[in-house]
C-alpha cells in the first residue's frame, strides 16, 4: 500500500455544478483543510500545557455557581500533568493572582488556594482575564498550547466592559500564541461576551449550570489538545482578476500581499476545519 500523506489537504467544494458564461453571479465553495490519520507512534509526547484559571467570585456568582466553579477548576488541576503550567487568578471589582504560571506539581499549592477562594463584589472580568493572559505570555512559545479557562457569568461592571473591546484583546492575545476558552456559570450569563471572547480568541465556549454540566465538554477539549496536529493554521485565498472572493465564516481575517488570509481554527490528527466562501 502506498505510504499515507503526513500532510494537510485542502479539499474545495463548490456547491453549484456549474456556471453560466458571461453572467456575474455567486458561487459557494466549501473549503475542506483535512490532517492526516495517525500511523501508529507517530502521535509523540506532548509538550506541557500552560494554562491560567481564571475565576469570577464576584458577587453575581456567590452560592452555587462559585463552588461549582472551584469544583470545576479542581477537576482541570486533577486532570493535567505535574510539568504542565498552571496559573491560578480570582477576581471581582479586585484582581488577584493566588498562584504564578509554574508546574503543577502534586497540585498541592493549587487545591490549597481554591480552597481560599470567597465571594465578593463587582466585576472586573477584563482585568481578571487580563492578568490570566499575561500571566501566560513568556510561556505559549514552549507550551504545546498557552490557554486562559475563564470561569464567570460573563457580567463585566468594573474596568473595560465592552464586548467589542474585549473580544479584541483576546483575538491580539490569541495571535500571540494565548487563546481563551469561557466556561459559564450563574443564574444571569452575558452569553454575548463569553462567545465573543471565545470565538474572537481562538478557543470555546461553554455554558452549564454545574461543573458536572461542564466536565464533559472540558474532556473533550481536552482531548482535543492532547491530539493536536496543527496549530496557527491559516488559509491563504486568491483568485483570478474580476472574481471577488468573500469569507462567509466568522474567522479572523487579516491579508497578506492583497489576499485575505483566514486563521482557521486548530486541527486534531484526523479532523477537519472547515471553511466557506462566496
Amino acid at each position: 500500500m502506498p505510504e499515507t500523506s503526513n500532510e494537510l489537504k485542502v479539499i474545495l467544494t463548490p456547491l453549484k455544478p456549474a456556471l453560466i458564461a458571461g453572467v456575474a453571479q455567486r458561487l459557494p465553495v466549501l473549503v475542506r483543510v483535512h490532517s492526516p490519520d495517525p500511523r501508529p507512534g507517530q502521535i509523540k509526547a506532548r509538550k506541557p500545557y500552560g494554562l491560567a484559571l481564571v475565576i469570577d467570585r464576584s458577587g453575581s456568582m456567590s452560592g452555587e455557581p462559585l463552588r461549582e466553579a472551584v469544583r470545576c477548576a479542581r477537576h482541570i488541576i486533577g486532570r493535567l500533568a505535574s510539568a504542565d503550567s498552571v496559573a491560578l487568578v480570582v477576581f471581582d471589582d479586585r484582581v488577584r493572582t493566588l498562584v504564578t504560571a509554574g508546574p503543577v506539581g502534586d497540585g498541592q499549592r493549587l487545591r490549597q488556594a481554591l480552597a481560599q477562594i470567597h465571594e465578593g463584589g463587582s466585576t472586573n472580568l477584563h482585568g481578571g482575564w487580563k492578568s490570566g493572559a499575561d500571566g501566560l505570555a513568556s510561556l505559549a512559545a514552549d507550551t504545546s498550547i498557552a490557554r486562559v479557562i475563564l470561569l464567570s457569568d460573563g457580567n463585566a461592571n468594573v474596568g473595560e466592559v465592552e464586548p467589542q473591546a474585549i473580544a479584541g484583546e483576546c483575538a491580539a492575545a490569541a495571535q500571540a500564541g494565548v487563546t481563551t476558552s469561557t466556561y459559564g456559570l450563574g443564574r444571569q450569563l452575558n452569553e454575548d461576551l463569553m462567545v465573543a471572547m471565545a470565538k474572537a480568541g481562538l478557543g470555546n465556549h461553554y455554558y452549564g449550570d454545574s461543573a458536572a454540566d461542564l466536565l464533559e465538554p472540558f474532556a473533550e477539549e481536552f482531548d482535543l489538545i492532547s491530539s493536536l496536529y496543527a496549530r496557527n493554521v491559516k488559509l491563504s485565498l486568491g483568485a483570478p482578476e474580476g472574481i471577488r472572493i468573500r469569507l462567509l465564516n466568522d474567522y479572523p481575517v487579516e491579508e497578506m500581499e492583497g489576499f485575505p488570509l483566514v486563521r482557521l481554527p486548530d486541527i486534531p490528527w484526523g479532523a477537519e476545519a472547515w471553511a466557506i466562501v462566496e
